[in-house]
Protein backbone atom coordinates (compact mmCIF):
# COMPACT_ATOMS: atom_id res chain seq x y z
CA UNK A 1 0.00 0.00 0.00
CA UNK A 2 2.70 2.32 0.88
CA UNK A 3 4.60 1.84 -2.61
CA UNK A 4 1.23 2.58 -4.09
CA UNK A 5 1.08 5.46 -2.74
CA UNK A 6 4.26 6.73 -3.10
CA UNK A 7 4.20 6.47 -6.82
CA UNK A 8 0.85 7.85 -6.97
CA UNK A 9 1.94 10.81 -5.47
CA UNK A 10 4.71 11.21 -7.62
CA UNK A 11 2.92 10.81 -10.97
CA UNK A 12 0.33 13.39 -9.12
CA UNK A 13 2.92 15.95 -8.95
CA UNK A 14 4.36 15.52 -12.25
CA UNK A 15 1.45 15.80 -14.11
CA UNK A 16 0.48 18.66 -12.12
CA UNK A 17 3.58 20.44 -12.30
CA UNK A 18 3.60 19.40 -16.45
CA UNK A 19 -0.34 21.03 -16.92
CA UNK A 20 0.27 23.51 -14.97
CA UNK A 21 3.52 24.26 -16.80
CA UNK A 22 1.84 24.29 -19.94
CA UNK A 23 -1.08 25.63 -19.48
CA UNK A 24 1.07 29.05 -17.63
CA UNK A 25 3.50 29.20 -20.74
CA UNK A 26 0.64 29.66 -23.36
CA UNK A 27 -1.50 31.80 -21.22
CA UNK A 28 1.93 33.88 -20.91
CA UNK A 29 2.41 33.76 -24.57
CA UNK A 30 -0.79 34.76 -25.33
CA UNK A 31 -1.37 38.00 -23.14
CA UNK A 32 2.35 38.47 -24.06
CA UNK A 33 1.70 38.21 -27.67
CA UNK A 34 -1.45 40.41 -27.35
CA UNK A 35 0.66 43.52 -25.61
CA UNK A 36 3.61 42.54 -28.01
CA UNK A 37 1.06 43.23 -31.23
CA UNK A 38 -0.40 46.53 -29.59
CA UNK A 39 2.66 48.18 -28.85
CA UNK A 40 4.34 47.14 -32.52
CA UNK A 41 1.37 48.52 -34.40
CA UNK A 42 2.33 51.94 -32.43
CA UNK A 43 5.75 51.79 -32.89
CA UNK A 44 5.76 50.51 -36.55
CA UNK A 45 2.80 53.36 -37.54
CA UNK A 46 5.38 55.80 -35.62
CA UNK A 47 8.22 54.48 -37.59
CA UNK A 48 6.34 54.77 -40.99
CA UNK A 49 5.54 58.45 -40.23
CA UNK A 50 9.00 59.20 -38.90
CA UNK A 51 10.23 57.62 -43.01
CA UNK A 52 7.26 59.88 -44.43
CA UNK A 53 8.47 63.08 -42.66
CA UNK A 54 11.79 62.40 -44.05
CA UNK A 55 11.06 61.71 -47.81
CA UNK A 56 8.95 64.66 -47.60
CA UNK A 57 11.63 66.79 -46.36
CA UNK A 58 13.65 65.93 -49.19
CA UNK A 59 11.33 66.04 -51.64
CA UNK A 60 13.01 63.53 -54.21
CA UNK A 61 13.97 60.00 -54.34
CA UNK A 62 17.32 60.47 -56.13
CA UNK A 63 20.63 58.40 -55.12
CA UNK A 64 21.28 60.29 -52.12
CA UNK A 65 18.26 60.46 -50.77
CA UNK A 66 17.52 56.52 -51.34
CA UNK A 67 21.08 55.95 -49.66
CA UNK A 68 19.90 58.56 -46.58
CA UNK A 69 16.77 56.43 -46.60
CA UNK A 70 18.58 53.26 -46.32
CA UNK A 71 20.50 54.47 -43.37
CA UNK A 72 17.29 55.78 -41.63
CA UNK A 73 15.66 52.28 -42.07
CA UNK A 74 18.74 50.73 -40.42
CA UNK A 75 18.41 53.16 -37.45
CA UNK A 76 14.73 52.81 -37.39
CA UNK A 77 15.00 49.19 -37.21
CA UNK A 78 18.01 49.37 -33.98
CA UNK A 79 16.07 51.99 -32.66
CA UNK A 80 12.42 50.62 -32.35
CA UNK A 81 13.38 46.86 -31.73
CA UNK A 82 11.72 45.69 -34.65
CA UNK A 83 13.10 42.86 -37.31
CA UNK A 84 12.12 43.89 -40.35
CA UNK A 85 12.14 47.64 -41.39
CA UNK A 86 11.58 47.47 -45.36
CA UNK A 87 10.68 50.69 -48.22
CA UNK A 88 9.72 49.85 -51.56
CA UNK A 89 9.32 52.62 -53.98
CA UNK A 90 7.05 52.81 -56.59
CA UNK A 91 7.32 55.67 -59.39
CA UNK A 92 4.70 57.37 -60.85
CA UNK A 93 5.28 54.95 -64.17
CA UNK A 94 4.20 52.24 -61.81
CA UNK A 95 8.16 50.73 -61.40
CA UNK A 96 9.20 49.70 -58.08
CA UNK A 97 12.72 49.67 -56.50
CA UNK A 98 13.60 48.26 -52.86
CA UNK A 99 15.67 50.41 -50.80
CA UNK A 100 18.32 47.70 -49.35
CA UNK A 101 19.45 44.44 -50.04
CA UNK A 102 16.00 42.54 -50.39
CA UNK A 103 12.11 42.59 -48.93
CA UNK A 104 10.41 39.87 -48.12
CA UNK A 105 7.47 41.36 -46.39
CA UNK A 106 6.92 43.49 -48.92
CA UNK A 107 6.45 40.88 -51.15
CA UNK A 108 3.52 39.56 -49.09
CA UNK A 109 1.79 43.05 -48.27
CA UNK A 110 -2.08 41.73 -49.45
CA UNK A 111 -2.98 43.29 -53.43
CA UNK A 112 0.57 43.95 -54.28
CA UNK A 113 2.59 47.29 -52.73
CA UNK A 114 1.88 48.60 -56.42
CA UNK A 115 -2.00 49.10 -55.50
CA UNK A 116 -1.86 49.56 -51.80
CA UNK A 117 -3.95 52.66 -50.81
CA UNK A 118 -3.94 52.79 -47.38
CA UNK A 119 -2.16 51.70 -44.29
CA UNK A 120 -2.30 47.18 -43.29
CA UNK A 121 -1.57 44.99 -40.83
CA UNK A 122 -1.54 41.46 -41.84
CA UNK A 123 0.92 38.37 -40.91
CA UNK A 124 3.81 36.81 -42.90
CA UNK A 125 6.17 34.13 -43.20
CA UNK A 126 9.97 34.22 -43.30
CA UNK A 127 12.30 31.56 -43.40
CA UNK A 128 9.05 29.56 -42.08
CA UNK A 129 8.95 31.55 -39.09
CA UNK A 130 5.53 33.59 -38.65
CA UNK A 131 6.14 37.84 -38.92
CA UNK A 132 3.32 40.43 -37.96
CA UNK A 133 3.57 42.90 -40.16
CA UNK A 134 2.69 46.80 -40.70
CA UNK A 135 2.24 48.22 -44.39
CA UNK A 136 2.08 52.08 -45.13
CA UNK A 137 1.94 53.77 -48.14
CA UNK A 138 3.62 57.46 -48.64
CA UNK A 139 2.23 59.68 -51.21
CA UNK A 140 4.69 61.94 -53.09
CA UNK A 141 2.65 63.76 -55.62
CA UNK A 142 4.55 63.33 -58.72
CA UNK A 143 6.87 61.51 -57.63
CA UNK A 144 5.42 58.23 -56.91
CA UNK A 145 5.32 56.62 -53.53
CA UNK A 146 7.19 55.39 -50.62
CA UNK A 147 5.61 51.90 -49.07
CA UNK A 148 7.27 51.11 -45.88
CA UNK A 149 6.89 47.94 -44.49
CA UNK A 150 7.90 47.37 -40.96
CA UNK A 151 7.95 43.50 -39.12
CA UNK A 152 8.79 41.48 -36.25
CA UNK A 153 8.70 37.93 -35.07
CA UNK A 154 5.82 36.48 -33.48
CA UNK A 155 7.30 34.19 -31.61
CA UNK A 156 7.34 36.13 -27.88
CA UNK A 157 7.86 33.28 -25.70
CA UNK A 158 11.48 31.72 -26.30
CA UNK A 159 10.42 27.97 -25.85
CA UNK A 160 13.80 26.17 -25.61
CA UNK A 161 14.95 27.53 -22.82
CA UNK A 162 10.93 27.45 -21.10
CA UNK A 163 11.01 23.89 -21.63
CA UNK A 164 14.48 23.60 -20.06
CA UNK A 165 13.22 25.06 -17.16
CA UNK A 166 10.17 23.54 -16.93
CA UNK A 167 12.04 20.32 -16.96
CA UNK A 168 13.98 21.34 -14.18
CA UNK A 169 10.95 22.29 -12.37
CA UNK A 170 9.42 18.80 -12.97
CA UNK A 171 12.62 16.71 -11.80
CA UNK A 172 12.71 19.29 -8.87
CA UNK A 173 8.64 18.32 -8.22
CA UNK A 174 9.38 14.84 -8.84
CA UNK A 175 11.97 14.59 -5.55
CA UNK A 176 9.79 16.66 -3.57
CA UNK A 177 7.06 14.50 -4.30
CA UNK A 178 9.04 11.44 -3.71
CA UNK A 179 10.49 13.02 0.12
CA UNK A 180 6.63 14.05 0.94
CA UNK A 181 5.10 10.55 -0.42
CA UNK A 182 8.02 8.73 1.90
CA UNK A 183 6.98 10.74 4.86
CA UNK A 184 2.98 10.43 4.28
CA UNK A 185 3.43 6.78 3.29
CA UNK A 186 5.28 6.31 6.33
CA UNK A 187 2.70 8.85 8.62
CA UNK A 188 -0.59 7.21 7.24
CA UNK A 189 1.21 3.45 7.37
CA UNK A 190 1.61 4.37 11.37
CA UNK A 191 -1.74 5.75 11.67
CA UNK A 192 -3.57 2.67 9.45
CA UNK A 193 -1.81 0.06 11.08
CA UNK A 194 -3.71 0.02 14.27
CA UNK A 195 -6.80 -0.24 11.60
CA UNK A 196 -5.23 -3.32 10.07
CA UNK A 197 -4.44 -4.85 13.31
CA UNK A 198 -7.82 -4.87 14.92
CA UNK A 199 -9.44 -5.89 11.54
CA UNK A 200 -7.47 -9.13 11.55
CA UNK A 201 -7.82 -9.28 15.43
CA UNK A 202 -11.68 -9.38 14.94
CA UNK A 203 -11.53 -11.03 12.05
CA UNK A 204 -9.58 -14.01 14.12
CA UNK A 205 -12.73 -13.99 16.78
CA UNK A 206 -11.25 -11.17 19.25
CA UNK A 207 -14.72 -8.79 19.43
CA UNK A 208 -12.94 -6.46 21.58
CA UNK A 209 -10.26 -5.24 19.63
CA UNK A 210 -11.05 -1.50 18.81
CA UNK A 211 -8.71 0.63 16.73
CA UNK A 212 -7.32 3.64 17.85
CA UNK A 213 -8.88 7.25 17.33
CA UNK A 214 -6.33 9.54 16.91
CA UNK A 215 -6.91 13.11 15.40
CA UNK A 216 -10.57 14.46 13.54
CA UNK A 217 -9.92 13.20 9.87
CA UNK A 218 -10.79 11.00 7.57
CA UNK A 219 -9.03 7.83 9.23
CA UNK A 220 -10.31 8.74 12.40
CA UNK A 221 -13.61 8.80 11.28
CA UNK A 222 -12.82 5.26 9.95
CA UNK A 223 -11.64 3.95 13.11
CA UNK A 224 -14.67 5.56 14.99
CA UNK A 225 -16.64 3.44 12.17
CA UNK A 226 -14.94 0.15 12.57
CA UNK A 227 -15.09 0.74 16.09
CA UNK A 228 -18.76 1.17 16.45
CA UNK A 229 -19.05 -2.02 13.83
CA UNK A 230 -16.97 -3.64 16.16
CA UNK A 231 -19.48 -2.85 19.26
CA UNK A 232 -22.21 -4.25 17.32
CA UNK A 233 -20.66 -6.89 16.80
CA UNK A 234 -19.90 -7.91 20.47
CA UNK A 235 -23.38 -7.39 21.46
CA UNK A 236 -25.17 -9.35 18.90
CA UNK A 237 -22.78 -11.67 19.69
CA UNK A 238 -23.45 -11.62 23.63
CA UNK A 239 -27.06 -11.60 22.98
CA UNK A 240 -26.80 -14.82 20.67
CA UNK A 241 -24.97 -16.46 23.51
CA UNK A 242 -27.72 -15.03 26.15
CA UNK A 243 -30.05 -16.28 23.67
CA UNK A 244 -28.93 -19.80 23.49
CA UNK A 245 -28.39 -20.08 27.41
CA UNK A 246 -32.13 -19.00 27.59
CA UNK A 247 -32.78 -21.39 25.19
CA UNK A 248 -31.16 -24.39 26.42
CA UNK A 249 -32.97 -23.63 30.12
CA UNK A 250 -36.36 -23.17 29.05
CA UNK A 251 -35.81 -26.68 26.64
CA UNK A 252 -33.80 -28.33 29.68
CA UNK A 253 -36.91 -27.72 31.95
CA UNK A 254 -39.64 -29.34 30.53
CA UNK A 255 -37.47 -32.14 29.32
CA UNK A 256 -35.94 -32.53 32.94
CA UNK A 257 -39.80 -32.89 34.18
CA UNK A 258 -40.58 -35.20 31.17
CA UNK A 259 -37.59 -37.15 32.14
CA UNK A 260 -38.25 -37.62 35.30
CA UNK A 261 -41.52 -38.44 34.85
CA UNK A 262 -41.04 -41.11 32.56
CA UNK A 263 -38.35 -42.89 34.22
CA UNK A 264 -40.60 -43.16 37.05
CA UNK A 265 -43.67 -44.58 34.71
CA UNK A 266 -40.79 -47.31 33.60
CA UNK A 267 -40.20 -48.04 37.42
CA UNK A 268 -43.46 -48.65 37.93
CA UNK A 269 -43.38 -46.10 41.07
CA UNK A 270 -46.56 -44.51 39.59
CA UNK A 271 -50.02 -46.14 40.03
CA UNK A 272 -53.10 -45.53 40.53
CA UNK A 273 -54.73 -41.79 40.75
CA UNK A 274 -51.38 -40.70 40.35
CA UNK A 275 -51.15 -42.11 36.67
CA UNK A 276 -53.67 -39.34 35.41
CA UNK A 277 -51.98 -36.39 37.28
CA UNK A 278 -48.64 -37.28 35.93
CA UNK A 279 -50.45 -37.93 32.29
CA UNK A 280 -51.46 -34.34 32.78
CA UNK A 281 -47.94 -32.76 33.58
CA UNK A 282 -46.00 -34.29 30.85
CA UNK A 283 -48.56 -33.50 28.60
CA UNK A 284 -48.30 -29.97 29.39
CA UNK A 285 -44.78 -29.69 29.37
CA UNK A 286 -44.60 -31.66 26.43
CA UNK A 287 -46.94 -28.39 24.98
CA UNK A 288 -44.98 -25.91 26.01
CA UNK A 289 -41.40 -27.84 24.99
CA UNK A 290 -43.68 -27.66 21.72
CA UNK A 291 -44.61 -24.27 21.82
CA UNK A 292 -41.12 -23.09 21.56
CA UNK A 293 -39.66 -25.21 19.25
CA UNK A 294 -42.42 -24.06 16.76
CA UNK A 295 -41.77 -20.19 18.13
CA UNK A 296 -37.69 -20.55 17.23
CA UNK A 297 -38.75 -21.76 14.12
CA UNK A 298 -40.90 -19.24 13.18
CA UNK A 299 -38.99 -16.96 14.22
CA UNK A 300 -36.18 -18.18 12.27
CA UNK A 301 -38.11 -18.17 8.84
CA UNK A 302 -38.85 -14.65 10.15
CA UNK A 303 -35.19 -13.27 10.36
CA UNK A 304 -34.10 -15.31 7.03
CA UNK A 305 -37.29 -13.36 5.11
CA UNK A 306 -38.48 -17.02 4.55
CA UNK A 307 -42.10 -16.62 4.51
CA UNK A 308 -44.70 -15.40 2.64
CA UNK A 309 -47.49 -12.89 2.99
CA UNK A 310 -51.06 -14.23 1.42
CA UNK A 311 -53.03 -10.74 1.42
CA UNK A 312 -56.57 -10.52 0.88
CA UNK A 313 -59.69 -8.29 1.64
CA UNK A 314 -60.58 -9.32 5.80
CA UNK A 315 -63.28 -7.55 7.62
CA UNK A 316 -60.92 -7.15 10.58
CA UNK A 317 -63.88 -5.92 12.90
CA UNK A 318 -65.43 -9.97 12.41
CA UNK A 319 -62.07 -11.49 12.18
CA UNK A 320 -61.12 -10.36 15.63
CA UNK A 321 -63.79 -10.59 17.28
CA UNK A 322 -63.51 -14.31 16.70
CA UNK A 323 -59.87 -14.37 18.44
CA UNK A 324 -61.34 -13.02 21.26
CA UNK A 325 -63.78 -15.69 21.39
CA UNK A 326 -60.87 -18.11 20.97
CA UNK A 327 -59.24 -16.67 24.02
CA UNK A 328 -62.57 -16.06 26.55
CA UNK A 329 -61.97 -19.46 28.25
CA UNK A 330 -58.46 -18.97 28.93
CA UNK A 331 -59.30 -15.51 30.23
CA UNK A 332 -62.29 -16.97 32.78
CA UNK A 333 -59.63 -19.41 33.62
CA UNK A 334 -56.94 -17.00 34.79
CA UNK A 335 -59.93 -14.63 36.44
CA UNK A 336 -59.36 -12.00 33.81
CA UNK A 337 -62.04 -9.84 32.20
CA UNK A 338 -61.69 -10.01 28.37
CA UNK A 339 -62.88 -7.11 26.73
CA UNK A 340 -63.21 -6.01 22.76
CA UNK A 341 -63.63 -2.53 21.26
CA UNK A 342 -64.00 -3.29 17.68
CA UNK A 343 -66.23 -0.54 15.90
CA UNK A 344 -67.13 -1.59 11.94
CA UNK A 345 -64.40 -0.59 9.17
CA UNK A 346 -64.03 -1.03 5.92
CA UNK A 347 -62.15 -4.18 4.56
CA UNK A 348 -58.24 -3.89 4.32
CA UNK A 349 -56.34 -5.69 2.51
CA UNK A 350 -54.30 -7.76 5.25
CA UNK A 351 -53.06 -11.56 5.59
CA UNK A 352 -55.86 -12.96 7.93
CA UNK A 353 -53.19 -15.62 9.33
CA UNK A 354 -50.57 -12.82 10.28
CA UNK A 355 -52.84 -11.02 12.18
CA UNK A 356 -53.71 -14.13 14.40
CA UNK A 357 -50.10 -14.95 14.88
CA UNK A 358 -50.02 -10.69 15.64
CA UNK A 359 -52.79 -10.68 18.17
CA UNK A 360 -52.86 -14.11 19.55
CA UNK A 361 -49.28 -13.20 20.77
CA UNK A 362 -50.55 -10.00 21.90
CA UNK A 363 -53.37 -11.28 23.92
CA UNK A 364 -51.43 -14.44 25.26
CA UNK A 365 -49.13 -12.32 26.32
CA UNK A 366 -51.36 -9.85 28.16
CA UNK A 367 -53.21 -12.57 29.80
CA UNK A 368 -49.84 -14.18 31.29
CA UNK A 369 -48.92 -10.78 33.05
CA UNK A 370 -52.21 -9.57 33.81
CA UNK A 371 -53.22 -10.69 37.48
CA UNK A 372 -56.77 -12.30 38.63
CA UNK A 373 -58.93 -9.27 38.50
CA UNK A 374 -57.08 -7.42 36.01
CA UNK A 375 -58.52 -6.63 32.62
CA UNK A 376 -57.22 -6.77 28.96
CA UNK A 377 -58.72 -4.94 26.15
CA UNK A 378 -58.24 -5.39 22.31
CA UNK A 379 -59.14 -2.18 20.52
CA UNK A 380 -59.36 -1.79 16.66
CA UNK A 381 -58.47 1.92 15.33
CA UNK A 382 -58.51 3.93 11.87
CA UNK A 383 -56.38 6.59 12.27
CA UNK A 384 -55.55 8.47 8.71
CA UNK A 385 -53.91 5.55 6.12
CA UNK A 386 -53.16 3.29 9.35
CA UNK A 387 -54.97 0.46 11.19
CA UNK A 388 -54.42 0.51 14.74
CA UNK A 389 -54.85 -2.56 16.49
CA UNK A 390 -53.65 -2.56 20.02
CA UNK A 391 -53.90 -4.84 23.33
CA UNK A 392 -53.79 -3.23 26.76
CA UNK A 393 -53.83 -4.98 30.53
CA UNK A 394 -53.38 -4.18 33.83
CA UNK A 395 -50.60 -5.68 34.73
CA UNK A 396 -47.45 -4.89 36.83
CA UNK A 397 -46.36 -2.46 34.01
CA UNK A 398 -43.00 -2.40 32.35
CA UNK A 399 -39.72 -0.23 33.63
CA UNK A 400 -38.92 2.83 31.54
CA UNK A 401 -35.26 1.31 30.67
CA UNK A 402 -36.97 -1.63 29.40
CA UNK A 403 -38.85 -0.55 26.74
CA UNK A 404 -36.66 0.10 24.57
CA UNK A 405 -35.47 -3.75 25.07
CA UNK A 406 -38.94 -5.81 25.17
CA UNK A 407 -39.24 -6.78 21.70
CA UNK A 408 -35.76 -8.71 22.09
CA UNK A 409 -35.79 -12.40 22.03
CA UNK A 410 -36.45 -13.66 25.15
CA UNK A 411 -35.68 -10.15 27.18
CA UNK A 412 -39.35 -10.06 28.80
CA UNK A 413 -39.41 -13.92 29.67
CA UNK A 414 -35.94 -13.22 31.87
CA UNK A 415 -36.71 -9.72 33.04
CA UNK A 416 -40.08 -10.80 34.35
CA UNK A 417 -40.08 -14.39 35.02
CA UNK A 418 -40.52 -14.50 38.66
CA UNK A 419 -44.31 -13.02 37.88
CA UNK A 420 -44.78 -15.26 35.18
CA UNK A 421 -42.62 -18.02 34.53
CA UNK A 422 -44.37 -19.91 31.64
CA UNK A 423 -44.37 -18.70 27.95
CA UNK A 424 -41.17 -19.14 25.12
CA UNK A 425 -40.34 -15.37 25.39
CA UNK A 426 -40.54 -14.80 21.45
CA UNK A 427 -43.84 -13.37 21.25
CA UNK A 428 -42.84 -10.46 21.32
CA UNK A 429 -40.25 -10.70 18.95
CA UNK A 430 -42.39 -12.41 16.35
CA UNK A 431 -45.22 -9.50 16.74
CA UNK A 432 -42.30 -7.43 15.66
CA UNK A 433 -41.09 -8.86 12.58
CA UNK A 434 -44.65 -10.05 11.72
CA UNK A 435 -45.80 -6.33 11.81
CA UNK A 436 -42.29 -4.64 10.02
CA UNK A 437 -43.12 -7.54 7.05
CA UNK A 438 -46.69 -6.22 6.51
CA UNK A 439 -45.27 -2.51 6.32
CA UNK A 440 -45.86 -1.57 9.78
CA UNK A 441 -44.74 -0.92 13.11
CA UNK A 442 -44.96 -1.73 16.89
CA UNK A 443 -45.68 0.66 19.44
CA UNK A 444 -45.30 0.60 23.21
CA UNK A 445 -46.43 2.51 26.15
CA UNK A 446 -46.67 1.51 29.56
CA UNK A 447 -46.20 2.57 33.34
CA UNK A 448 -45.18 0.28 36.51
CA UNK A 449 -48.01 -0.85 38.32
CA UNK A 450 -50.38 0.88 35.41
CA UNK A 451 -50.36 -2.11 33.09
CA UNK A 452 -48.89 -2.38 29.35
CA UNK A 453 -50.48 -1.08 25.67
CA UNK A 454 -49.05 -2.70 22.54
CA UNK A 455 -49.97 -1.40 19.45
CA UNK A 456 -49.79 -2.44 15.82
CA UNK A 457 -50.03 -0.08 13.13
CA UNK A 458 -50.48 -1.54 9.51
CA UNK A 459 -51.06 0.29 6.27
CA UNK A 460 -54.84 0.45 5.35
CA UNK A 461 -54.85 -0.68 1.83
CA UNK A 462 -58.56 0.01 0.30
CA UNK A 463 -59.79 -3.96 -0.60
CA UNK A 464 -60.24 -3.61 -4.53
CA UNK A 465 -64.25 -4.42 -5.57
Amino acid sequence: MRRRFFWALVAVSVVTLAVGGLTAALLINDSVEESARAEFNRQAEATARLIEASVRERGSLGTTPLRNLGNLLAVVRVVGGHDYVEAVLIGPAGGSTVVGDSAPLAEQVPGGVDGLGRRVQFEAEVDGEAVAAFALPVQMGALGKVVVVVGTDLELVPWPPVVVRLLWAVGLGVLLAALLAMWLSRFLGRRLEGLSAASRALAGGDLAARAPVDGGDEIAEVAVAFNDMASELEQARRREREFLVSVGHDLRTPLTTISGYAEALHEGKVEGEELARVGGVMYRESGRLSRLLEDLMLLSRLEAGEFTLRPEPVDLTAHLRGTVEAYRGRAEAAGVRLEADLPALAPVLVDPDRIDQVVGNLVENALRYTPAGGEVRLALRAEGEKTRIAVSDTGPGIEGDDLPHIFERLYVAQRYRPARPEGSGLGLAIVRQLVEAMGGRVEVSSAPGRGTTIAALLPTLAASG
